[in-house]
């Protein structure tokens, strides 16, 4: 358990980091409890996917994963950083087609890892299951904190935050790229 523990945790990193940046924008309470039952249920789908898929999905997915990652969180930060021009009162980061974007480019690691989960000492279900309840819980409480982050930084917080989105995107480029 206590492996299986430290993979639910480095697995929503991202996304804690993806709804951290949402709360300091000034996304609404609602959005975000959406934005964080999205992104553990997408580590959830990812890692189980990659251990009913094993290997051979994997080395295919490893190829461009991080590729689509950093894409999708710099269309999404750019989307903070520079907005859409709209006057809605939602900021454009609490859309629906963004937080799936966000679910998808946080969890696509959760599909390399999932590959691992038949190896732990727990059946894949409760692996999957604990995964995606880990990253739900840790993107609401990276939330609390976001918000008062954004309280502090003002209007210029979902700026920031986007900042912050296209930063993760390259660190994780950067992770597979150079580091691997």
């Amino acid at each position: 358990m206590i492996e299986l523990a430290i993979v639910a945790v480095a697995l929503a990193l991202d996304a804690a980091a993806v709804a951290a940046a949402m709360a300091a924008g000034g996304v609404a309470w609602s959005r975000l409890t959406l934005a964080a039952v999205s992104f553990g249920v997408f580590q959830a789908l990812m890692s189980g996917i990659g251990a009913a898929g094993g290997s051979v999905m994997t080395a295919y997915a490893a190829a461009w994963d991080h590729w689509v990652a950093f894409v999708l969180l710099a269309i999404v930060g750019g989307r903070m950083v520079w907005g859409t021009g709209g006057d809605d009162d939602e900021p454009p980061s609490a859309t629906l087609a963004v937080i799936l974007t966000a679910s998808v480019a946080t969890s696509i690691d959760a599909l390399a890892a999932g590959v691992s989960l038949p190896l732990l000492a727990v059946p894949a279900w409760v692996s999957v299951l604990v995964i995606g309840l880990v990253t739900a819980a840790l993107a609401v409480g990276a939330a609390g904190l976001g918000r008062q982050v954004g309280g502090v930084l003002g209007r210029r917080a979902e700026q920031v935050a986007g900042l912050v989105l296209i930063a993760i995107g390259v660190k994780i480029v950067v992770e597979h790229t150079l580091l691997a």
